[in-house]
Order: C-alpha cells, then sequence, then structure tokens
C-alpha cells in the first residue's frame, strides 16, 4: 500500500490537460500569423518544423493565432436582416387547392422585427397590379417599410438584364413610385427569406391542412381568422412574445380560475376569442 501511494504520488499530474508549448515558440506562431494573414495552421505549422525545427501539430498552432478580420469581406445576409429588421418587411405566396382543383393564392406580408404579419390576401388570379394594391394598403393603413424583400416570382415582372440595376418591374415601381427598396433573394437560395416561408409552414399545418376549401371565400376567411390568432394570442417561438397581444393578455394572469381552452380557427363562425378572455 505504501508503494502504490509512493509511485502515485511520484507520477501524478503537475497541471491538467496538455502541457504548454514555451513561450519563444509561441511568440513565433502569432508574429508569423499577423505578418501572413491569408496562412493556414498548416502552413503555419510546415514553416516551424522545417526552417526552425519546431515540431507542433496544427491544432496546437491554430490555438495560438492571431485573427484579424478579412477586410475584403462584406456583411453577411443574416447579419443584414438582423440589422435591419425593424425596418423590413418580406413578402410571399403560397397555394392552396380548393375541392373542386382551383388553385388559390395566399399572399403574406410580414414584419420581420415582430413576426407580425401585417397583411394578407388571397387570390385565384395573382397579377402585378394586385401585388401593387396590396402594397399600396399596408403604407396607407400601416407604417411604411424602408425595405421590402420577396423572391423572383414571375408575377412581379423580372427582367432578364436592367442597366439601372433593378431586377424586376415591382422593384422600380417600389423605388419611383412607393420609395421602398425592394430586396430580391438569391437565385436559387429560399433559405434567403426563412420568416416567411416559416410562417407558410406554420399556417399550411395548424389550419389549412384541417380543412377541405369550398371556395376562394372560404380559404379567406381561414386566412384571416388565423392570422388574427397568430398576430394576437399565438407565442412566438423565435422572440418569445406575442407579436401584438390583445389588452387582456398584455396584463398579469390571474392567480385563480377555471383553466379553458377557446378555438380560434373552427369551420363554424369565428369565435370571439376576447370576450371569452374578458369572461374567464
Amino acid at each position: 500500500m505504501g508503494f502504490k501511494l509512493y509511485w502515485r504520488w511520484k507520477s501524478r499530474a503537475k497541471r491538467p490537460g496538455r502541457p504548454c508549448i514555451p513561450q519563444e515558440h509561441i511568440d513565433f506562431i502569432r508574429r508569423i500569423s499577423m505578418d501572413n494573414p491569408g496562412w493556414g495552421e498548416d502552413k503555419i505549422a510546415q514553416e516551424l518544423k522545417l526552417k526552425l525545427g519546431v515540431n507542433h501539430s496544427s491544432s496546437t498552432v491554430r490555438r495560438y493565432m492571431v485573427r484579424r478580420p478579412d477586410p475584403h469581406r462584406g456583411q453577411r445576409w443574416r447579419t443584414f436582416i438582423k440589422n435591419h429588421s425593424y425596418e423590413l418587411f418580406a413578402c410571399d405566396f403560397m397555394t392552396q387547392y380548393t375541392a373542386l382543383f382551383t388553385t388559390v393564392y395566399v399572399f403574406v406580408v410580414m414584419e420581420i422585427s415582430t413576426r407580425r404579419i401585417v397583411h394578407s390576401n388571397v387570390t385565384t388570379n395573382p397579377t402585378l397590379q394586385w401585388v401593387k394594391l396590396q402594397i399600396r394598403d399596408i403604407a396607407a393603413f400601416d407604417r411604411k417599410p424602408r425595405f421590402l424583400l420577396h423572391d423572383n416570382d414571375g408575377v412581379f415582372g423580372q427582367y432578364g438584364r436592367s442597366k439601372d440595376g433593378f431586377r424586376c418591374h415591382l422593384d422600380r415601381w417600389l423605388s419611383l413610385t412607393m420609395d421602398i427598396k425592394g430586396l430580391p433573394t438569391p437565385y436559387r437560395a429560399p433559405n434567403a427569406n426563412p420568416h416567411v416561408e416559416r410562417f407558410h409552414r406554420t399556417l399550411r399545418e395548424d389550419a389549412l391542412n384541417h380543412f377541405i376549401f369550398l371556395s376562394e371565400a372560404h380559404v379567406r376567411r381561414i386566412v384571416r381568422e388565423f392570422i388574427e390568432y397568430y398576430n394576437r394570442a399565438r407565442p412566438s417561438q423565435a422572440t418569445g412574445t406575442i407579436p401584438d397581444p390583445y389588452p387582456e393578455l398584455q396584463q398579469s394572469p390571474p392567480t385563480g380560475g377555471r383553466l379553458m381552452a377557446l378555438p380560434c380557427v373552427v369551420p363554424g363562425p369565428l369565435v370571439n376569442l376576447r370576450a371569452h378572455l374578458r369572461g374567464h
């Protein structure tokens, strides 16, 4: 037992983990990475091994390298969306079929910062003039955004080549008439407009998939009822808040009472959620 204790004490680790390399080597790595910002850890490790006889792994070299931002690298798309979310709206179409195989197009516009749906409408014949009318309604009844994010749908009047820098007729009309800068997403990049795409999935899974629609008016009623619930009673997982809550939900929850489940999107008439909230 004494012999075991002695050797356990004799072979104890001075410091847990990988031992540090000499400070002189650390200074070499930092100097080389500062003088040559384009070199990676493998290149620096080879330089040290072949020219100075210092053998360190690439992971060790990467740990002590000095990282500097690349001045030629611009702002990422995700960073731009985050920085301008309070002045950015996003719009997109989705399709829904009726029992008679009629294609109904659902058009929604979302405020990115709060995830609030500021406008929605449906049609069976989407045209550029119809889209312009929806945007005019937003400017008339809601605050006007600085940017409008959209995809490259043919409804927006795509140009093959434009000398003035506009990719579609909608962007030209937004800039010259509405004083709004249109932001078309890159080609073949549906993830560049993820917020509206995610809302379309929520709308389809929570509402549209549970009904057999008979007409365009039926689709419009269900979409509007769900958006009323989405804006005013449904917590957003992205922001952790309700986009535009009812006044009753802005107050502190009661300490007593009876818990009830209130249907919001039903086949019959719309349930008055606010009346239920006042009564219970």
